[in-house]
């Protein structure tokens, strides 16, 4: 008897093939055990599905096992909400937790100063909200705690620097992201039907208008954005 598998089956068996990470792999699976049609011809396909399954958690499991950095990093929520900061190298986002915050992440001049996440409180009149510092997107792999606390949070803050190609700062970022299911809010209308995304609000912050003159490429950059991407200007260095 054929299996007769519908176009979603395929989808999320792409989505298998692409998975980073075991957890991402054992929820695509399990969304092709579920869209499966429940028949004889299917018997096998199940059988190895749930196979794959098994073998992924076991997977995942023995690295929580070894004590890996993916497992380490789970991060208090303290204050009103969480929100994470998130960019390529070198935009300024440990510099501006630190202005913000009581945090003292590792500030510098060179790409991938940062290499864990690193918390801190920012007051706002009489409330607190917790700020994360994280590495910087475009490593060569990057570690599962990422994505986990990225879909944790309430809000992402994507940080680019305005004086370097913020629109592509910008694309690179967003598109990093979708490739890990996480996606803006702003954006879940085109995703529906589809399961597994995470979609948080998203607020671009132009980093590095550290002079009147840059004024005028912040409206620029401001100009070639969607009215989907609220915008603000700041500069870690100079307020």
């Amino acid at each position: 008897m054929p299996a007769n598998l519908p176009p979603t089956y395929f989808e999320a068996e792409n989505r298998y093939r692409e998975a980073k990470t075991p957890a991402e792999g054992i929820t695509a699976l399990e969304e092709m055990l579920a869209i499966m049609p429940k028949h004889k011809g299917t018997d096998k396909l199940k059988a190895g599905l749930r196979r794959r399954i098994s073998k992924l958690k076991s997977k995942e499991q023995g690295k929580k096992k070894t004590g890996r950095r993916d497992s380490s990093y789970k991060i208090e929520r303290e204050g009103v909400g969480q929100i994470v900061l998130i960019g390529p190298p070198n935009v300024g986002k440990s510099a501006l937790v630190a202005a913000l915050t009581n945090a003292d992440p590792q500030v510098a001049d060179f790409p991938h100063s940062t290499w864990k996440p690193t918390p801190g409180m920012m007051y706002f009149e009489d409330i607190q909200i917790q700020l994360i510092d994280t590495p910087p997107i475009g490593k060569e792999h990057m570690e599962p705690w990422f994505f986990d606390i990225a879909r944790g949070s309430d809000m992402i803050l994507v940080v680019v620097d305005v004086q370097t190609d913020p629109v592509q700062q910008l694309e690179e970022t967003v598109s990093f992201l979708k490739e890990h299911r996480i996606a803006p809010l702003s954006l879940a209308h085109l995703y529906e039907g589809k399961s597994g995304w995470t979609f948080l609000p998203f607020l671009v912050v132009a980093n590095k208008n550290d002079e009147y003159s840059m004024e005028e490429d912040v409206e620029i950059f401001r100009s070639l954005l969607e009215d989907d991407w609220p915008l603000v200007s700041v500069s870690a260095n100079t307020g």
